[in-house]
């Protein structure tokens, strides 16, 4: 595995994304029917100041955005962390590859010198996560931030009975459902923009810290989740790939403790 987390100013001799302590991208192996393949996940926590100062290490020409306040700071937190796993993914400097928004408001990776590899971006309070995969195996993230003075999202009855189990309060149980479901409609390309009954939860298994998620109408997916620190960190991919866990931990609790 390899770790950015070191401060590295780019050269005329490098092609190297500056890095900060407080972001991390590691390599996560997907094993699929025997078959194993890596995807790049990325979280990041910089702060505003720092985002603010050393944008031009991230962002692309055609990024630069008018956006202030608040959602400047996520705009720059997604970026960051989708330039991140997107130059760890390919190997091209950061400031080269350009996410733009598709037709559904999806983020789409143009990268030069590769095709056919597209990114997943979420944010949330302080922290942003990003994952860059092959487009043949779709994918995608989301992250929450655990504040539970904001009022919870709607739970489908069937739900509502399945989080009684869990070792969460009832606010956090919830808000891993909704993490889950908002993954799934990124991957569906729709967003939360269609009836949310469509993304109704299924089952939920405990296994090694992290809640396994099936869906009742999309039951090729399943969702990966973990709570670390005041944070909620989502991965959804087909029902028969399976994530390196360890690889996932490792990155979610070395970021956490920023948030």
């Amino acid at each position: 595995m390899r770790w950015w987390l070191t401060a590295v100013k780019p050269t005329k001799e490098t092609n190297a994304m500056k890095e900060w302590t407080n972001s991390s991208c590691l390599p996560v192996i997907v094993t699929r029917k025997g078959q194993s393949f890596p995807v790049s996940v990325a979280i990041s926590a910089v702060a505003p100041q720092e985002l603010e100062a050393g944008q031009d290490y991230f962002l692309h020409a055609d990024e630069h955005t008018t956006l202030a306040g608040v959602a400047r700071r996520q705009y720059l937190l997604g970026r960051h962390a989708a330039k991140l796993a997107a130059s760890h993914f390919t190997g091209v400097a950061a400031p080269l590859i350009r996410i733009r928004p598709g037709v559904f408001g999806q983020p789409v990776l143009d990268c030069p010198g590769h095709n056919n590899v597209q990114v997943s971006i979420s944010h949330s309070g302080p922290q942003a996560i990003a994952v860059v995969y092959p487009e043949w195996h779709p994918m995608a993230v989301d992250i929450e931030e655990i504040r539970p003075d904001h009022e919870l999202p709607a739970l489908a009855a069937r739900e509502a009975g399945l989080i009684a189990s869990l070792p969460f309060t009832y606010y956090e149980s919830g808000l891993l459902l909704w993490s889950a479901r908002e993954a799934l409609s990124k991957v569906l390309k729709t967003g939360l923009t269609t009836d949310l009954a469509l993304f109704e939860v299924s089952t939920l298994q405990m296994q090694e810290g992290f809640l396994f998620s099936t869906f009742v109408h999309f039951m090729q997916y399943k969702a990966v989740s973990q709570i670390a620190g005041n944070m909620i960190y989502t991965l959804v991919l087909p029902q028969r790939s399976d994530p390196d866990l360890t690889a996932l931990r490792t990155l979610i609790n070395s970021v956490s403790r920023y948030s």
